[in-house]
Order: C-alpha cells, then structure tokens, then sequence
C-alpha cells in the first residue's frame, strides 16, 4: 500500500512538471519596441512583453550592413507588427531609420532595426523583469555605441566608391537539403556554398558590402520547415537598401548528358532581367560550358526579393564532367570571379539608374 502511495504521488509530481512545461512553453506576446537614447553615446531598444517570460537563448542578435537584426524564440509579434507598436523618440531618430518586425515561422519573430549611421562594437543585451512601481512591462534590452562622423569624408568611403552597395549571395540548399547530388557523391549545396564563399572574398576586396544567406553548411530557417518558410527566410536576410540578390545552384537532370550553364531573373523584373544578362555573359566566359541563356522564370527568391535579383545554375551536377568541374577549387574561383565581374559591369554600366 506504502508502495503504491509513493508510485501515484510521483506519477502526479510528474503530470505536474509536465502541464508546469507545457505552460512554460507557451509563447509570450510582444507590446512595443522602443528606441530612445539613453546616454550621449548609447542607442538604447525596448522590446517589451507580456503572457511569460524569455530567457537568454530565446533571443540572438546579428548586425549586418546597417541592419540591427533581432530573433525572438517563443514570441508572438503582437502589436510590435504595427506601425502603432513601435516608438523611436527624437533623440533615435538621428539614427534609427525604421523598425519592421514580422512572424517569420510559428511562434518566432523577426525585427529588423534599419539604422542611419553605422554602430561600434557589439549589441549588449539584458532582460529586465516587469516593475510595478513603474508600470513597465518585462522588457528585452539592447544597448548599442552609436558612431559619430567626423565629417564627409569619412573612412568607410573607399576608392572604388562601392561602399554603399549591399550584395547578398545565397547558396543553395544547405543542412538537410542537399540538392542535387553528383555520379561520384558531390553535392549541389557543397558547390554553392564553396563558391558564394570565394565570390564574397572577392566582391568583398572590390569595396562591397556582402551578405551571406548561409555561411555554413546549414539550414537558414530550420530541419523540416516547408519550402516556402526556409526560402522567405533567406530573402530575409536582405536588408531593405540591399541592392543586388543572387542566388547560386547547380543543375540536375535524370539524363547524364544534360548539360551547360543559365541564369534567370523573374518575369518583367527589367533591373533583374539585366543581372541576369550579365552574369550569364561573365560565366559564358569562362568556356567550356554549353550556354543555355537567360530565362524568366516564378522562383521564389526572386519573386519575393526586394532588389534586382537572379537565379544562376553553374552547371549540371549530374553531368559526370561538369560535376568535376564544379567541385575543382580552381573552377570554382573561376566561377567567383564571373559573378563579380557581372556585379562590377552592372554597376559601371547604368545598374544605379
């Protein structure tokens, strides 16, 4: 009987901790985002909540090319959604040039904190508990060091006068998906990575700002998402003023012989019709490749991407002989150079207009 007593009161402490989880887990609501300075050189940002409380790895941030971005784990957007939810008092306003957050996957929001002038060091980040005496809501706090210009001429100019323009370079694929995959195991989103890499370098040292959708070999939203969701998230990663989005593939086909390389930009996108033209005429250089044209097509990254944007397929990996190119190292800076010389020719040639 002793026995039996001790195995139900344990097996009620267990439904206990397990409904305790269950509530735990329940996402919080977001009620305003607040930006204002809270000293001479400090940007201080509120992201207040209520309905639970956020840990420390519920939040991570990442700041890119004037682009403060803030992930919330367990979080529903709320009002912060809203113009209404968001405040930027005068003091931010020399500095913050908008604030946009969004639900990007259930139960996860996406703020993007636009700012005017470049920020020093890293974003410190605290949880504040909701003060009463104060009626305030339990709150995210960033802190961030504003940067002040000396004047106009001022070090982030470079020669080639490209410091303003953002490139953002998605490898395909990645993480569970690996594309398509080669005669002798070469992988589609190995090849993409490997070459947006050696293209950052280079468009980098050509006075870029570049962004990577993925730097490693992973997931951009996460395992198991649907299509849709993994390839909003990578259009997410483009700021707002982000001027050019190229994503990068290998091709694939059931036929062996199948062969050469395309680009493609979305129908009557006239910017990205002209990307298109131009990285299929850089890669065209390269020879070797039976070249299959530019074309129009409805892929998503394009479609959904707030700048020019294209498409380009390297090759077919299925093909024995261009899947050995593709994974040559030497091709593959090849390859790098033809996608910057394409980026260099948009902009000399008219791409501000």
């Amino acid at each position: 009987m002793i026995l039996l007593k001790k195995i139900l009161t344990c097996f009620t402490l267990l439904i206990a901790l397990t409904i305790a989880g269950t509530a735990s887990a329940k996402p919080v609501e977001l009620t305003g985002i607040n930006a204002f300075e809270s000293d001479n050189e400090t940007l201080r940002i509120e992201i207040s909540y209520d309905g639970g409380k956020l840990d420390f790895e519920n939040v991570s941030t990442e700041l890119t090319a004037g682009i403060l971005r803030v992930e919330l784990h367990n979080t529903l957007p709320g009002r912060i959604s809203r113009v209404s939810g968001t405040q930027i008092d005068s003091g931010a306003r020399d500095f913050v040039e908008k604030i946009i957050a969004n639900e990007t996957q259930p139960k996860h929001t996406s703020i993007q904190i636009q700012l005017k002038t470049p920020i020093e060091g890293d974003v410190k980040v605290s949880l504040e508990p909701a003060t009463r005496s104060e009626k305030k809501s339990a709150r995210i706090v960033l802190d961030v060091k504003k940067f002040f210009m000396p004047d106009d001429d001022w070090t982030w100019k470079d020669t080639n006068n490209n410091y303003q323009k953002i490139i953002v370079l998605d490898p395909g694929h990645g993480g569970s998906d690996a594309g398509a995959i080669g005669p002798t195991g070469v992988t589609e989103k190995s090849v993409a990575l490997a070459v947006s890499l050696k293209a950052e370098k280079l468009l980098t040292a050509n006075g870029y700002e570049v962004i990577m959708t993925r730097t490693r070999d992973v997931d951009v939203a996460a395992p198991g998402v649907p299509d849709t969701t993994e390839l909003q998230a990578r259009v997410n990663k483009a700021p707002p003023n982000a001027d050019l989005f190229i994503s990068v593939h290998c091709n694939a086909f059931s036929n062996g012989t199948a062969n050469g390389m395309e680009t493609y930009h979305a129908p009557t996108a006239v910017k990205g019709s002209r990307l298109a033209k131009l990285l299929n005429e850089e890669l065209a250089k390269l020879g070797g490749l039976n070249n299959r044209g530019v074309k129009a097509a409805r892929f998503y990254v394009m479609t959904h991407s707030n700048c020019p944007a294209s498409l380009i397929e390297l090759g077919f990996i299925t093909n024995p002989r261009e899947e050995k190119l593709l994974a040559s190292n030497d091709y593959q800076q090849k390859l790098a150079q033809a996608i910057t010389n394409a980026v260099n020719r948009y902009f000399n040639q008219g791409g501000n207009d």
